[in-house]
């Protein structure tokens, strides 16, 4: 169960002062530029190894390529094999802390300045979620929930919110993705936005305090070649199934979420004390 108003609000502000980036070894301008802006926030950070996907040879232990094939419409890409178990690691080595909540990002992604003041104002609504997307592109067509203050809110996005540059995440969701995200079967921004087929919630700040965009660093997961594809018919023929499917119940979910989240927002708003809904930096 996620902490909410009965969570020690201090002890919440200390567990949240860390910021797990992910980045490759041989990465050192991705690591300055992600440690220089997370700097700013006052954020306590962590770097933790990514897994380099070039470097792995198959047979690939938990990859599942056929489900890859059947839900992505591509043959395997090694750098998103190792983008995925790369936040599965940080998943781990987040939950080698006693913290109750952590902040994963991607080395290519900047924050604001005052995200960590952000993120203290979502924690006294714990029990809302389990993971808080900081980072997307695409229109999720959101629901609000909370006021967090100065122009943020906590809301369900009905829609996907693509990529996994950052978000928020709890010890429960963190203990179980690190079991329930095995094996592979597709991207992990696909898998991270999938939280109801794992029992969890997920919700976003908007407007999104982090940035994946603003920099010209270059991509460290090798697109796709043309002749990675799938034949047009066999790729749509398993695919659109899938995201037909996907996006239904995603829609039916997340609705539910919503209204629940809605309602035990409005009862955390009367309950919490005043200083909770907006925490000093």
């Amino acid at each position: 169960m996620s902490a909410g108003v009965g969570t020690d609000f201090e002890t919440a502000n200390q567990s949240i002062m860390q910021v797990f980036i992910i980045n490759l070894d041989h990465a050192v301008e991705r690591w300055k530029y992600a440690s220089e802006h997370y700097a700013k926030t006052g954020l306590a950070l962590t770097r933790v190894s990514a897994v380099n996907g070039r470097t792995l040879t198959r047979p690939l232990k938990n990859v599942d390529e056929r489900a890859m094939r059947r839900r992505h419409g591509q043959r395997l890409n090694l750098g998103a094999v190792g983008c995925y178990f790369s936040h599965l690691q940080c998943l781990e080595v987040f939950l080698e802390t006693g913290d109750p909540f952590a902040v994963i990002a991607e080395d290519d992604s900047r924050p604001l300045e005052n995200l960590r003041s952000i993120l203290h104002s979502a924690i006294p609504f714990a029990d809302c979620w389990d993971i808080v997307r900081l980072c997307g592109f695409h229109n999720p067509h959101p629901r609000k929930y909370a006021d967090l203050g100065d122009g943020y809110h906590l809301a369900t996005c009905l829609t996907r919110l693509c990529g996994s540059g950052a978000y928020m995440i709890s010890r429960h969701a963190a203990e179980i993705l690190r079991k329930q995200m095995l094996p592979m079967q597709v991207p992990f921004d696909h898998a991270l936005d999938r939280e109801w087929n794992y029992g969890l919630r997920a919700s976003a700040i908007l407007p999104l305090p982090i940035d994946q965009v603003d920099h010209q660093l270059p991509s460290t997961i090798v697109a796709p070649a043309s002749n990675d594809k799938l034949p047009w018919l066999s790729r749509y023929w398993t695919v659109f199934p899938y995201r037909v499917h996907n996006e239904i119940h995603r829609a039916f979910y997340r609705t539910m979420q919503w209204r629940q989240a809605r309602s035990r927002a409005r009862m955390i708003q009367q309950q919490v004390p005043r200083r909770f809904e907006r925490s000093a930096a």
